[in-house]
């Protein structure tokens, strides 16, 4: 097969490509990016479970996060050992007293813009709040100095597109990957020095309890910035672009978005839906290890990429009725817009916090919005609204 997913249509509406693939079969070889794609959601989940044949270590995440990252690593113990650090701050009781904090920032933002909302203006709500609330969020957990949070996204935004290049992309000569290792550098350069800090001065954040933590006082100052980088990068950028996409979804149906409106109580399965629906992750890389392997009855080289098309198991008939249509009343049914298995995302509750919250009190404060222009879309593998133009209707 020959179908160019990282083309500037497939991202702008990637569900024809998707459907092609879909349609050529369960496992199928990509010439045009000289990878491996399994589209059947059961296939999907089987694969990300065995972490032992299907590797993310040599994947492009482990090029883009490092090797002591735990976000790439696939020893299961010292995967868990990493993450174990944070894990209680991401459970739904830590996370708590976040709301208040959420819905602070988001009434913050919209006050800014609500009057011109009413006065008939258009307003990019990204730009506004939803590329930066998230990422607020995730550097107060860290203890970042609110000066520096526009740098976070800025950063962030850079370490995303290198992120979403396809696996044979040239990497001496590609734009968006030198601009992303700079980004990395300096993010890691802003990082270790406030690992230091923490040292003289710790605090209740997550950079003091990864320093001063049992695992923590093992580990280097390059690993435990690997970490706290990753830990920045995943916890903003992923909300921010599923904010973006409800926004999106929630302008182009309006007969959902007055049911939200009148009963708050769907919001919560309305946006695992859009989630399902319009996903951010439309690719998760593995790389075959230990031998050959054999996919439903294809044999994979080892070494070889495989992208887990995460897009078409979110879409895949045999788990999902009618899958190709936005119902916020469908079966919970849990999608595959976290991930799965060894590295399902650490932050899920929190991103759902965020947007459960912002996304409330959009409907709250400007119920009746229209999108008021093109939206643009910034990648294919992590794909989400650049910019989402609005307007009162």
């Amino acid at each position: 097969m020959d179908i160019d997913l990282f083309s500037p249509e497939a991202i702008k509406n990637p569900w024809p490509y998707v459907e092609q693939v879909q349609a050529a079969g369960p496992v199928v070889y990509n010439e045009r990016i000289g990878t491996w794609m399994v589209t059947d959601d059961q296939l999907i989940r089987k694969t990300l479970a065995n972490s032992d044949r299907y590797k993310i270590e040599g994947s492009i995440a482990e090029e883009v996060f490092g090797p002591e990252a735990f976000i790439t690593m696939d020893n299961k113990a010292r995967h868990n050992a990493l993450r174990g650090i944070w894990s209680v701050a991401f459970q739904r009781d830590s996370l708590e007293r976040l709301g208040t904090l959420i819905a602070g920032i988001a009434d913050e933002m919209m006050d800014k813009i609500e009057d011109r909302f009413r006065a008939g203006e258009t307003i990019d709500a990204m730009a506004a709040f939803g590329r930066e609330l998230p990422a607020y969020v995730i550097a107060h957990m860290l203890g970042v100095p609110d000066e520096a949070r526009p740098k976070i996204v800025e950063w962030s935004d850079r370490i995303g597109e290198g992120v979403s290049e396809p696996p044979n992309f040239s990497r001496d000569s590609n734009p968006a990957w030198l601009a992303s290792e700079q980004a990395k550098a300096e993010l890691a350069d802003y990082i270790l020095g406030q690992i230091e800090e923490r040292r003289r001065r710790p605090g209740d954040d997550l950079i003091s309890q990864i320093v001063h933590s049992d695992v923590g006082r093992g580990l280097s100052d390059h690993a435990i910035m690997a970490n706290t980088r990753q830990l920045l990068f995943a916890g903003n950028e992923t909300t921010a672009k599923w904010l973006g996409h409800s926004l999106v979804v929630l302008a182009q149906h309006p007969d959902v978005r007055r049911e939200l409106v009148a009963n708050r109580g769907l919001l919560p399965n309305a946006l695992e839906e859009i989630m399902r629906w319009e996903p951010v992750v439309l690719i998760i890389p593995r790389l075959v290890s230990g031998g050959d392997a054999e996919i439903a009855g294809t044999r994979i080289p080892e070494g070889a990429d495989i992208s887990l098309i995460t897009a078409a198991a979110n879409r895949d008939p045999l788990r999902y009725e009618d899958p190709n249509r936005l119902n916020i009343h469908r079966e919970y049914k849990a999608n595959l817009g976290f991930g799965y298995g060894l590295h399902s995302c650490l932050g899920v509750t929190l991103a759902r916090l965020e947007a459960q919250v912002t996304i409330s009190r959009v409907l709250d404060r400007m119920p009746d919005f229209v999108l008021a222009g093109d939206v643009d879309y910034g990648a294919f593998q992590l794909r989400g609204p650049l910019n989402v133009p609005l307007a009162l209707n």
